[in-house]
């Protein structure tokens, strides 16, 4: 059984492999409905809480692709399991209830990286958004 608490995969250039990817996501499979395939993962929608009006809200029935060569990591913690892609998405499942989160760690929502992201990018980019929410709040 994998360990939950704090144990990172090592980030990686390569794709995961199928039993990496199950035993990664092992204590949020059932509960969040996770499809495992050869070189994919599947689940239902999740939507981005940036500035979507709830009337424009996608279709929770909707599936979600996650193909195993776009996986730059994968982080299990006791309370949630972190999916980090090479493009900088994070997606982000609870290990208690149904809650599933995505989000785009590049400061600039409609940028592409060109290389794979680290997470030294996503914490300079979450960095970056709180210094801007701050200075923001105070004018």
């Amino acid at each position: 059984m994998v360990e939950t608490t704090e144990k990172f995969s090592e980030e990686r250039a390569n794709k995961f492999t199928r039993t990496e990817v199950a035993n990664l996501l092992q204590s949020v499979i059932k509960l969040h409905k996770i499809e495992v395939k050869d070189d994919r993962f599947e689940f239902l929608g999740v939507h981005s809480p940036d500035e979507v009006p709830e009337s424009e809200v996608p279709d929770e029935t909707q599936k979600m692709v996650i193909l195993f060569k776009d996986i730059a990591s994968i982080f299990p913690f006791k309370a949630r399991v972190e999916v980090l892609l090479h493009c900088g998405e994070l997606f982000v499942f609870s290990t208690t209830d149904s809650v599933r989160a995505h989000i785009n760690t590049h400061s600039n929502k409609d940028a592409k990286s060109p290389k794979p992201i680290t997470t030294q990018d996503v914490a300079e980019n979450i960095w970056d958004g709180l210094e801007k929410t701050l200075a923001s709040g105070k004018k």
